[in-house]
């Protein structure tokens, strides 16, 4: 009898372990060749966050920014977290996308070169990497030559280079490249290469969570939930200086403390943990796109946005919940 009684509580031990782990719901959440927008989510798993709503946060590493909103589109995840330009570009075409959340509505780059330059218009004629057409860093490159009044089509080489940020900044190390830009965070990074770094201040929605309008109709708990594990991992990155410095060191492979603590700071200083997206960082958005398509300008601002959930969140923390 006593053999049996082990038995079943044994038996019961296992259910309740394999029932915890088949609750967890898996969802996949694309991240592009940058992989700056990826580390809340690394800080998120590392610390369980994820897990106590529920759900197994995979991130998913594409190639680009046009292959994440590929993945995104095809149903292959079931959210993206890069590039606000493919949001606009597939929801204009009809696209089954909308924008719930952001988590960094700063200046998503600087300009990292191997030229003493001290302004921008020096950049007439020289080459600069971009992620390719349709990409977030291509629409900047373009509105950043117009606004110091260069013609991106005449004035400048814009060279496509895949494969994230690592990949093209190596390009301007070599000398293959003359310029690219470079996540803020890393500019020391660049700067310890031997590189020339300009920063470039404008408020730019870059940590745009995109989902699909019917999976988020379908699965609004859900989706919640895994908004709730993200706006809690954001805060985590904020508070956490150890945790997040060992996921960034992982993610970006930075050895350099100095750097490392550089990077630290850039993405603590601009974290928003409440996910609200700033109607200015979005306009902005819509400004670089527009130099190649001037239909963009006209587009009202959260037009393919949903931010409900964010304000849920918000009023709940209000609440003290």
């Amino acid at each position: 009898m006593q053999e049996l009684k082990r038995f079943f509580i044994a038996s019961y031990c296992v259910f309740l372990l394999t029932s915890a782990v088949s609750a967890e719901t898996t969802v996949r959440i694309g991240v592009p060749g940058a992989l700056t927008a990826s580390v809340p989510i690394f800080i998120g798993r590392k610390l369980g966050i994820f897990a106590k709503h529920g759900l197994f946060a995979e991130p998913i590493l594409t190639r680009n920014e046009q292959m994440n909103t590929q993945a995104l589109a095809s149903g292959s995840v079931q959210y993206s977290i890069s590039s606000p330009t493919g949001l606009f570009y597939l929801a204009r075409q009809g696209g089954d996308v909308v924008g719930i959340a952001s988590w960094n509505n700063s200046s998503p780059y600087s300009l990292g070169t191997g030229f003493k330059i001290k302004d921008l218009k020096e950049l007439k004629g020289r080459k600069i990497a971009s992620s390719g057409a349709g990409g977030r860093a291509d629409a900047f490159i373009r509105f950043m030559l117009t606004k110091v009044g260069l013609d991106p089509k005449r004035d400048a080489q814009i060279v496509s280079l895949s494969g994230g940020s690592g990949v093209r900044l190596a390009a301007v190390v070599s000398g293959n490249i003359d310029a690219t830009l470079i996540s803020s965070a890393q500019e020391k990074h660049a700067e310890k290469l031997g590189l020339t770094v300009i920063p470039i201040p404008m408020e730019y929605i870059q940590g745009v969570v995109v989902t699909q309008r019917t999976y988020l109709e379908k699965n609004r708990g859900l989706v919640k939930a895994f908004l709730q594990g993200l706006s809690q991992s954001v805060q985590a990155m904020v508070s956490d200086k150890k945790t997040a410095l060992s996921v960034m060191q992982s993610v970006f492979r930075i050895e350099d403390p100095e750097a490392l603590e550089s990077a630290y700071e850039v993405l603590r200083s601009n974290a928003v943990p409440s996910l609200i997206p700033t109607e200015q960082g979005i306009i902005n958005v819509l400004k670089t796109m527009s130099y190649e398509d001037p239909a963009f300008a006209s587009i009202p601002a959260f037009k393919y946005f949903d931010l409900s959930l964010v304000e849920e969140l918000k009023t709940e923390r209000g609440q003290g919940r």
